[in-house]
């Protein structure tokens, strides 16, 4: 067997062949004169690796010497009691590397899932849909007179009381601002959590050295949506109030036709991100701009039903969600 003593020592590798080779001098080669599977699986156990974490010496490089291998002291069961625990020791390691496998599945199954949900909910298929509520036409109209309901159903088909409106149409127009006072609180791409999509870290700079980009006006519960490389998710709600965005950002200050929730689930799910990358340009930073934004058709639902759906992606991530920390 190798047994790597340098770096990441305690890597053990059976060697089955019999041709000649050479090694590396930070690799050790193991010869033994009982059972190699017995003394693979000590090598590979936590007695053997605390062993050499208590031996091992350096800084940058820790390397166990082959000295200090020689006097280690292997535990020797009789040999049949070395091909039982054998058996056992494989029939379990391959149940747990079963149970690895399903485990993987299923986190792919529970992103997947939260996928489809997401779809589900901007199709009107997650909630019923209630006779009572304002059509999503009159409720536009009435908080923005100047709004269009489009007449291109091509995207899917939508509940009769849901509209399909463009983006400047459902949006109130982006601000810009500089910093004042002595801080103030950035946000650019490196505060996004782009695996939970959400605000990370706030950072606090002195005003007199905010960067060119810090020009987006933003209020609490905006959604950001990065422009640059929209394919990696740098999407987020706005958590607090005087936040500057990075220019990187399209800043989604929703009217009041719109719940913030909703509008977060709308902007991060496959329909707006996946619409959205297909008008990037670039090779360095591929990017979309404010007029793709501008002009996207949205799925606009009743306010109530909009709550609605927020509430329900609300509960059944939060399942998703308890089900995933329990497999870490």
């Amino acid at each position: 067997m190798l047994f790597t003593v340098t770096g990441s020592y305690g890597i053990v590798i059976p060697v089955n062949t019999n041709r000649k080779f050479c090694f590396q001098r930070h690799i050790g080669l193991i010869k033994t004169i009982t059972s190699s599977s017995w003394i693979r699986f000590v090598l590979q156990s936590n007695y053997v690796q605390s062993y050499c974490d208590s031996i091992a010496t350096g800084t940058a490089q820790k390397t166990v010497s082959l000295g200090h291998l020689r006097n280690l002291i292997i535990p020797i069961p009789p040999e049949k009691e070395q091909v039982r625990i054998i058996n056992e020791l494989e029939l379990w390691l391959n149940k747990v590397e079963i149970i690895q496998r399903n485990e993987c599945d299923l986190k792919r199954l529970l992103s997947f899932a939260k996928s489809i949900i997401l779809d589900l909910s901007i199709h009107g298929n997650l909630v019923p849909q209630d006779p009572a509520d304002e059509p999503a036409a009159d409720l536009l109209k009435r908080v923005n007179p100047n709004a269009v309901v489009s007449t291109d159903t091509s995207h899917y088909a939508l509940p009769t009381s849901w509209a399909w409106v463009k983006g400047k149409d459902l949006l109130l127009p982006m601000k810009s601002t500089r910093p004042t006072g002595h801080t103030f609180k950035y946000i650019d791409i490196d505060s996004i959590d782009n695996v939970n999509q959400c605000v990370s870290a706030i950072k606090v700079l002195p005003s007199d050295q905010a960067p060119s980009r810090a020009s987006r006006f933003t209020e609490k519960n905006n959604i950001l949506f990065s422009m640059v490389r929209p394919y990696l998710r740098n999407i987020a709600i706005v958590t607090e109030e005087g936040c500057i965005a990075s220019t990187g950002f399209y800043v989604c200050r929703q009217r009041e036709c719109l719940d913030h929730k909703y509008l977060y689930y709308l902007m991060t799910s496959k329909y707006v991100v996946d619409g959205l990358n297909s008008f990037m340009k670039g090779d360095n930073s591929p990017s979309i701009n404010k007029g793709n934004v501008d002009e996207y058709v949205f799925p606009l639902p009743p306010l109530n039903e909009q709550k609605r759906i927020a509430a329900k992606v609300d509960e059944l991530f939060a399942v998703i969600d308890q089900i995933q920390q329990s497999l870490e």
